[in-house]
């Protein structure tokens, strides 16, 4: 959904009072109740956690730049998505006027469901899965890239960091996670990497793996039956637990990683 398409939607809702009371705040001194759904507990935890900070410092920064009053209304997923659903209905029926998060696309898509069928808006901030705003849906809008995004520009990146080296595997593995997430990586890299005529190694094989797993030795063990020298990565805590994999190079398959690339020596110490 583009920007005008959202302020035709914003528009249209306002109309038909799903948004009203985004129109009534100022004059009526109401707070607006924002639901905020984030993982707090599970193996998200520290993102979760992390997402909450950045939530709790917006009340004081709105009222002083706009003179909003909010009140957070907060929830956690517990990194599951039948919760994320569960806890979605919750906070529209305590009086959420709208609801944020949840930094997991497969949660994300969940609660589009929810507030889409009870004509609540929904503000994704961080879920890449293309196919939660590619539905039609009118109350659903999203302030993330989504995973085509992500993967061109991360490969981009990965050329970019060739050429400054002088350095480049001719082999790869392709790992991601076996979410709503990971699902859309690879079938992004799968669409995008075999038009890029700039990247020279090829990707010999792709492996999925549990987000939620403490060890990964099958899965490396088969990426290191493939000899490749390098390794794609879809989820950057993979590779610090890769420990027996000794690719040339980990590289993020997303611009979304915070390092542009994992020397071996550099991620077994993390």
């Amino acid at each position: 959904m583009d920007r005008r398409q959202f302020s035709k939607t914003v528009a249209a809702a306002g109309a038909a009072t799903a948004l009203a009371p985004f129109g009534i705040v100022r004059a009526q001194a109401q707070k607006l109740k924002v639901g905020v759904l984030l993982p707090r507990s599970g193996f998200q935890s520290f993102i979760g956690q992390s997402c909450q900070k950045g939530a709790d410092l917006a009340p004081g920064v709105i009222r002083e730049m706009l003179g909003v009053d909010i009140e957070l209304m907060n929830a956690d997923t517990e990194t599951n998505v039948d919760t994320a659903r569960t806890r979605a209905e919750r906070l529209i029926q305590e009086g959420a006027h709208v609801l944020v998060g949840p930094f997991d696309s497969g949660a994300a898509g969940a609660i589009a469901q929810v507030c889409e069928q009870r004509g609540v808006p929904f503000v994704i901030n961080i879920a890449a899965a293309p196919q939660i705003t590619e539905q039609g849906y009118k109350f659903t809008f999203r302030n993330f890239p989504t995973s085509p995004e992500l993967v061109r520009n991360g490969l981009g990146l990965i050329r970019d960091l060739f050429q400054a080296t002088r350095t480049a595997p001719r082999s790869a593995v392709f790992m991601h996670v076996n979410d709503t997430f990971g699902q859309a990586n690879a079938k992004a890299i799968g669409a995008i990497f075999p038009t890029l005529s700039y990247l020279p190694f090829k990707i010999v094989d792709t492996i999925a793996y549990d987000p939620a797993a403490k060890d990964l030795t099958v899965e490396v063990s088969k990426a290191k039956a493939t000899n490749a020298k390098g390794q794609v990565e879809g989820n950057a805590s993979a590779c610090i637990q890769n420990l027996n994999l000794t690719p040339t190079l980990v590289l993020p398959a997303t611009a979304a990683t915070a390092k542009p690339v994992f020397p071996v020596p550099d991620y077994r110490k993390a």
